[in-house]
């Protein structure tokens, strides 16, 4: 099981700082949709140039324009980018033809979608490398949130997957158990008191 890390930061320059702290025990750099707005895909290229042996997943949650979209993000350094599972299908075979192009890969998040199980093996026939089993920051916020949702729809589904939503050292163990193959980990490293630390623990939880 690969461990990424969402980098849920503001600024090219602190995305940079913990990029350069957590490299080494993650495999895949996940650029967050609000650090993407608020700097820009200049910061997906930094990113990729500082970390060129890393996959770098921009997170663009695209819902329209999809090829479009995704041929920006790749040409910026992206190796993956997130479709929305609740766009058309044509956005999603749009952006998996880009993702042809450059030779590199689309995700399909299903945050939002009710039934994941059913979404993730249509988006998977339609060209999805993976898809995103995922609870967002205002959904994990809710009384009575747990991650357990997340990863039976991952074990039914029967498609490659990762989650994302409340990852931590207490759940990273089901996670692996439920059958992920990306362990998507945002607050419990960028949060920590030494995210270095904290995604070391991570990657030795992995067995």
């Amino acid at each position: 099981m690969k461990l990424q890390v969402a980098v849920d930061l503001l600024t090219t320059e602190d995305a940079l700082e913990l990029a350069g702290k957590v490299a080494e025990y993650v495999d895949i750099i996940e650029l967050g949709t609000p650090l993407i707005k608020a700097a820009g895909l200049a910061v997906v290229t930094a990113v990729k140039e500082a970390h060129p042996d890393k996959i770098v997943f921009a997170d663009m949650k695209t819902m329209d324009a999809g090829e479009l979209e995704a041929d920006i993000a790749f040409k910026a350094g992206a190796d993956l980018v997130t479709v929305l599972g609740s766009a058309d299908d044509s956005t999603i075979a749009g952006a998996v033809k880009a993702a042809k192009a450059h030779n590199k890969g689309i995700v399909v998040d299903l945050i939002g979608v009710a039934d994941k199980v059913s979404r993730a093996k249509e988006v998977r026939a339609l060209g999805a490398k993976f898809v995103e089993m995922h609870a967002g920051l205002d959904e994990q916020a809710q009384p009575g949130y747990d991650l357990n949702g997340l990863l039976s729809a991952g074990a039914e589904a029967r498609v490659p997957f990762s989650v994302a939503g409340g990852v931590n050292l207490s759940t990273i163990a089901a996670v692996q158990q439920a059958g992920a193959d990306v362990a998507v980990a945002g607050g419990a490293i960028y949060g920590a008191a030494d995210p270095a630390l904290a995604a070391k623990a991570l990657r030795a939880a992995i067995v």
